[in-house]
């Protein structure tokens, strides 16, 4: 393994499964499956409307650069996948990659694209512990509900076998337009980027990468 730092060929994708027509269950040993009806509700109608319409959208493409560069795995799942960017990136360099999302016509969306994107909440995350080498989340973490930030953390921290790579949002989402669409703040828990750090430390991870400037980091299980 590399030593932690800090900075300011073309396969087929994956089968694809069939899209989930309600909460799938939890993964094995989880327990029950959270109510996660609010964050569908929400992102459906956002989705519906054009939200993160173009499919070459990503807040995810540093990150990914930096994994490919730096790091070897073999199979990656991005939480809060939106249309798939990072699914496809993997996949055209011989990565296992998948996604999951809240949204159905995200999904459907990402499906059309040929991008192996499935419904799915990242309070519950329907994979075995330790499924992926990477679990990649990138401005999604500060969309979770306070009371429901810990089980996201839980649920990315049980599905990476060795790395997390992680963007988070401190501050308000500033655009009016998406949340007076959505009806509700979009951004509902508001913490330091330290403080993410320090939950997934809690759960046995390192810092690996971190680029402050970017509020972007790369953790390894330790």
């Amino acid at each position: 393994m590399s030593t932690p730092t800090q900075t300011g060929a073309s396969l087929r994708p994956a089968s694809l499964i069939e899209v989930p027509a309600t909460t799938p269950p939890a993964a094995p040993g989880r327990g029950a499956a959270s109510d996660w009806s609010f964050y569908s509700t929400v992102y459906e109608r956002l989705y519906r409307l054009g939200y993160h319409r173009r499919a070459d959208y990503s807040h995810a493409k540093a990150l990914c650069r930096y994994v490919s560069t730096h790091l070897k795995v073999a199979s990656m799942l991005d939480v809060g996948a939106a249309l798939g960017w990072s699914v496809e990136y993997f996949s055209a360099r011989g990565v296992r990659a998948c996604g999951v999302d809240v949204s159905e016509t995200a999904v459907l969306r990402a499906r059309r694209l040929g991008r192996d994107v499935r419904l799915g909440s990242a309070t519950d995350l329907p994979f075995s512990d330790r499924a992926f080498d990477l679990v990649l989340s990138t401005d999604c973490l500060e969309h979770m509900r306070p009371e429901d930030a810990d089980r996201a953390v839980d649920e990315l921290s049980r599905v990476s076998a060795q790395y997390l790579a992680l963007k988070v949002n401190p501050r308000r989402d500033r655009n009016r337009w998406w949340r007076w669409a959505a009806r509700t703040d979009l951004h509902l828990t508001l913490m330091p980027v330290d403080a993410w750090i320090g939950r997934f430390e809690a759960r046995g991870f390192r810092m690996h990468h971190l680029d402050a400037s970017r509020e972007e980091f790369v953790m390894a299980r330790t």
